[in-house]
């Protein structure tokens, strides 16, 4: 019973990383209706700019936090505003094409800046254990979990406690009134693909600690992170969350009870029997509108 308690605290820890990474893919979406590829790339740059940021500028890793963050909302703006910008009225598949492409520039760009060898994020936290109901959790995922769950407090208040942060909701939902309203939309855009990269970079930033930082790593939990969009509804806020707690779980749980050489195949495969129940996720999709 223990094993499996820590497991699901494993997997709830890693899932809430996925689940802040998704709230990248759902709201870009939500926007503009269109999948942004290149949001992997947000996780490979947090991670490695916290990394730098920690190790060169001998910051702490929570002093360095607000750093990233920061120069993580200058890239998703100026990424928007010299690149996506002159893609807003293309097709879908156009929009797909170049972020695709554009996550393929980002990473090879990347390894050029900080090479190909693989770097550990040691000794963040202290190398602790916490006994909660007989549990044994490692103060690493505490930490971890309530960092996240932080953020994600922090970002439901500004959608709903601000003004900007209004707008920004109004103007995903339905850009023709919020245009009659005075709310100025290409802003609004420029500003969600700011945000979203700082979730990336967030994202790319608490998984630092519990994996290598290399440049596969955005890469590598893309899939997983796209998967708990999707299972969670894309343009759903709180089915992307959930849906990144659900991948994290079943990911745990499968590497222990089966095989951690199948867990990905595993959540693959429980991604597809899901959509075959609930085909636009487990929260019904909002319809966009343009």
């Amino acid at each position: 019973m223990g094993l499996l308690s820590l497991q699901i605290v494993n997997g709830i820890t890693i899932g809430m990383i996925y689940g802040l990474a998704a709230l990248g893919f759902t709201m870009v979406y939500k926007a503009l209706g269109y999948l942004n590829f290149s949001h992997s790339n947000t996780i490979t740059i947090g991670a490695f700019v916290i990394y730098t940021v920690v190790f060169s500028c001998n910051i702490p890793f929570l002093a360095a936090m607000p750093i990233v963050i920061v120069f993580m909302l200058f890239y998703g703006f100026v990424l928007e505003k010299l690149i996506f910008k002159r893609f807003r009225k293309a097709s879908a598949l156009t929009f797909m094409l170049v972020s695709i492409s554009l996550s393929t520039v980002v990473s090879n760009i990347c390894q050029l800046i900080f090479g190909p060898q693989p770097r550990a994020l040691t000794n963040v936290f202290p190398n602790i254990k916490l006994s909660i109901a007989g549990v044994s959790i490692p103060f690493n995922n505490v930490c971890i979990f309530v960092i996240a769950v932080l953020f994600l407090v922090i970002l439901q208040l500004f959608f709903s406690k601000t003004k900007f942060g209004l707008s920004l909701r109004l103007a995903s939902e339905d850009p023709a009134t919020a245009s009659l309203m005075g709310i100025k939309v290409l802003n609004t855009r420029a500003a969600t693909f700011a945000i979203t990269a700082a979730l990336g970079g967030i994202a790319g930033m608490l998984v630092s600690p519990l994996y290598s930082v290399t440049i596969e790593l955005g890469s590598s939990l893309a899939l997983k992170t796209f998967i708990a969009a999707v299972v969670g509804g894309l343009g759903n806020f709180v089915g992307a969350v959930a849906g990144g707690v659900l991948v994290g779980v079943t990911e745990s749980l499968a590497s222990t009870y089966i095989s951690s050489a199948y867990k990905d195949l595993i959540v693959y495969v429980a991604g597809i029997v899901i959509l075959a129940f609930f085909p636009y996720g487990i929260f019904r999709r909002v319809k966009t509108k343009h």
